[in-house]
């Protein structure tokens, strides 16, 4: 890299601070600083990252084991962070040696971790640093025509320790090894590498790193070095808070962007500032929840493969009059929503049997002539827990079959659908009956989802038809759906 006399010109334009917010419910606004001037017009120095670091040190009483962090709220000169204003969650902090990750912020003086403090991670006046890299994009425009000149950025460094990677406050810091992209070539520039320098140039007493891209041809007046490939620094640190700095109130921190002649004496130069502030820190609560809805449906409606027969309600599902000969077809739909991170379940349970005038049904009866048994299937295995295919009127009976309506998010799962062809089922209408809570049966699960769902919903499908030996009278039971969300 060439070496300069360092020759700083006046400039007398105007220099403006405008400060980053990162919104951490998803979206990040960058809002750039720029300074124009009499020298290189157009110039403005872009920060990818524009949130302080923070460098801090433990208060006493932190505790091996332990994923809670306090820290000092007094800072020093060198340890300038005096609350966990300039941290949040997800970001990598180093205590003493040890590497962990930000869980959460709260209050000001303490932090959590994702995992727990190391034996000599906790001793008081310990530091604790975390670094925000940035990338650097000079933009400009050339003010004077330079034969085999260079572009020099300078970014103001510490005293000392301004090339390791942790944060200087007030400063930026090298981080060892940063990259230089130069401009694109154009009409009289063509560059060749980028070169960097830690604490290379000092001007009036201040320390800069030093960013420069040479170039051979005649260069030009007002050529544009504001698109395409640009001057870009990448992977600085940013400073720590300076002392005394107010939480909320950017830092302002002028860099310079010079223009140099074959004997790296500046020609042009101008001051451009750049802001770095704290992240905004965005929290909300939403509420567990869960969204449970039967809803009725129309006669003559398609559900399981079969036309209903009879219109139900929400409430109710009113067969009529029985045929002894055919099955009467009934179905409703349940529909789910639940923001429950680990899903639901729905269950059913039905009461008892279908007893006349509701009547206890005791146990598992058969041949009760007031109770309407469960059925059996064509198979005669199916019970409330086992599927068996069953299209014969003569097997008598209740018993409801399932099939998935849709969903708007996620997909909801049933243990069995109508068309399932396994086993006893064959695929035209497998079928269950309700697990009886007379006779001590469980609830069993009819839909179910493992993570959040929007709108899920089944068609629960109904279908009867009494034995000939069924007094005459009304029947009645009940079936309780439940549905449990996991959070």
């Amino acid at each position: 890299m060439k070496n300069s006399r360092n020759h700083l010109f006046s400039t007398r334009g105007l220099v403006s601070v405008v400060t980053a917010v990162t919104l951490f419910a998803g979206a990040t606004f960058l809002l750039h600083p720029q300074s124009q001037s009499a020298s290189l017009t157009s110039a403005s120095v872009t920060l990818s990252n524009s949130r302080l670091s923070f460098k801090s040190r433990l208060d006493a009483g932190n505790t091996v084991g332990s994923s809670i962090v306090d820290i000092k709220t007094t800072g020093t000169a060198t340890h300038t962070s005096e609350s966990t204003a300039q941290i949040r969650i997800n970001d990598a902090v180093t205590i003493g040696t040890g590497s962990y990750t930000v869980l959460d912020t709260n209050p000001a003086a303490t932090f959590r971790t994702t995992s727990a403090l190391l034996s000599g991670d906790n001793t008081e006046d310990t530091m604790a640093y975390s670094s925000q890299e940035t990338d650097l994009v000079a933009r400009f425009e050339t003010a004077t025509a330079i034969a085999n000149g260079s572009f020099r950025l300078l970014v103001p460094a510490a005293a000392t320790d301004a090339n390791d990677g942790v944060p200087d406050p007030g400063f930026f810091d090298y981080n060892t090894a940063p990259a230089v992209q130069c401009p694109g070539d154009t009409t009289g520039y063509t560059f060749a590498a980028g070169a960097a320098a830690a604490s290379d140039v000092t001007i009036n007493g201040q320390l800069y790193h030093a960013f420069t891209c040479d170039y051979t041809g005649a260069g030009g007046v007002g050529t544009d070095f504001t698109t395409g490939t640009l001057f870009t620094i990448s992977d600085l640190v940013n400073p720590a808070p300076r002392d005394g700095h107010v939480d909320g109130e950017a830092n302002s921190h002028t860099l310079l962007i010079q223009h140099l002649d074959s004997g790296d004496v500046v020609q042009d130069s101008t001051a451009v500032a750049v802001g770095v502030i704290e992240a905004v820190k965005i929290t909300a609560t939403v509420d567990p929840t869960i969204a449970f809805t039967i809803d009725g449906v129309a006669a003559s409606t398609s559900k399981c493969g079969v036309n209903t027969d009879v219109t139900t309600s929400a409430l109710e599902v009113p067969f009529g009059t029985l045929s002894l000969s055919n099955f009467v077809n009934a179905a409703q739909e349940l529909t789910v929503s639940t923001n429950g991170i680990d899903g639901y379940v729905v269950t059913a349970v039905a009461n008892d049997q279908l007893g006349l005038n509701g009547g206890t049904c005791t146990g598992d009866e058969i041949g009760n002539i007031e109770c309407i048994r469960d059925s059996r299937g064509d198979n005669a295995s199916m019970t409330h827990t086992t599927i068996d295919e069953w299209n014969t009127t003569a097997v008598k009976g209740f018993g409801y079959s399932l099939a998935v309506g849709g969903a708007t998010f996620g997909t909801p799962v049933t243990p069995f659908e109508y068309d399932t062809a396994t086993g006893a089922c064959t695929g035209t209408y497998c079928a269950k009956h309700f697990a009886d809570a007379e006779n001590t049966q469980a609830a069993q699960q009819i839909m179910s989802a493992t993570s959040v769902a929007d709108a899920h919903q089944i068609d629960v499908c109904y279908r009867i038809i009494p034995a000939v030996t069924n007094a005459a009278g009304e029947y009645q039971n009940s079936v309780t759906y439940t549905a449990t969300a996991t959070f």
